[in-house]
């Protein structure tokens, strides 16, 4: 008998307040809505979005010059006095359209506490005001700053959806690019590959992420289309991953990305690069937000922290 899935009773009740509350503010279609639009519905959801409980880290604001001048916004999480802790260099997910610093903090300060590691979370520049590379260009700046503000840490890549795509083009660039070795990437639910023809594209899913979205996604990040086939926006598209770091990544079933990451998952395993993964049956894409208030998110981000922590500390002796 075929296995049935079922998504988690909070997260659609989660949905459906959010989908009644965007009703209300009358939230336009997709081919009518404008990125600026978009970022102060974003705002209005996040509000359904509480804190996850997490012991308290230390936070600092600074910011990274790029090569062309423009400031790079990053804040950073440390969760004690320890020296020579890993450092996690973190992207938020967004789309590449919306989100911050500020909609990744809940996560950070939870991942830095259970994992014991530095998070520098890092405030790309957003399309379409600034469209690829611009977010891609600012990521590889900030993991070449963080690797001069902790000359001896090692240093990890990680991010959600549009973050986990800037963590894992990066690690390809890096991996050519002998200024910083990379020990490891933490993706979450990612943005792996241009390309809506997959099985998990196509069984429609209308939970939080739709492939109309990633389509708008995408043409707001992209200057042309024909973009979308560079490694640098689709990592899966790399055709040599041999050495690529060691691999966490997160997948959710009712998740359009579903599939492109576990091709993915399985040409890292191919090419002999360590790859773990964690998928979640009855979940959906960006979880990991809803971790403060559904009680199944929380429990898989516990998981995700600490299958990471074995990932960042199995080392040490």
């Amino acid at each position: 008998m075929e296995k049935t899935h079922q998504v988690d009773e909070q997260v659609l009740d989660l949905l459906h307040k959010i989908g009644r509350k965007m009703e209300q503010l009358q939230h336009p279609s997709l081919d009518l809505l404008m990125a600026r639009q978009s970022r102060e519905y974003y705002k209005v959801a996040r509000t359904y979005f509480p804190d996850i409980p997490s012991r308290v880290v230390k936070t600092r604001e600074d910011t990274v010059l790029s090569s062309d001048g423009h400031d790079i916004p990053v804040r950073i999480y440390t969760p004690s006095d320890k020296e020579e802790l890993p450092v996690l260099v973190y992207f938020h997910g967004g789309g590449w359209v919306f989100g911050d610093i500020d909609s990744a903090d809940s996560v950070c300060r939870y991942l830095s506490s259970r994992s014991e590691v530095i998070i520098v979370s890092v405030g790309y520049r957003l399309a379409p005001e600034h469209k690829f590379p611009a977010a891609y260009n600012d990521a590889c700046v900030s993991v070449l700053w963080a690797r001069r503000q902790w000359p001896n840490a090692p240093i990890y890549l990680g991010g959600e959806s549009s973050g986990g795509n800037l963590a894992a083009a990066a690690s390809g660039y890096f991996r050519d690019n002998y200024e910083v070795s990379i020990e490891g990437q933490l993706l979450i639910t990612p943005v792996l590959n241009y390309d809506f023809s997959t099985f998990s594209y196509q069984e429609d899913f209308r939970y939080n992420l739709t492939t109309e979205k990633m389509k708008w996604f995408f043409n707001h990040y992209l200057n042309v289309e024909e973009e979308g086939e560079k490694e640098e926006v689709s990592p899966l598209r790399l055709k040599n991953k041999r050495g690529l770091p060691e691999t966490l990544l997160v997948t959710a079933h009712f998740d359009p990305l579903r599939e492109e990451a576990v091709t993915y998952y399985r040409q890292l395993q191919e090419s002999g690069v360590p790859a773990s993964r964690l998928h979640f049956e009855d979940l959906v894409h960006s979880f990991i937000n809803m971790a403060g208030a559904v009680e199944r998110a929380q429990e898989a981000l516990g998981d995700i922290a600490a299958s990471f922590t074995t990932m960042v500390h199995q080392n040490e002796s």
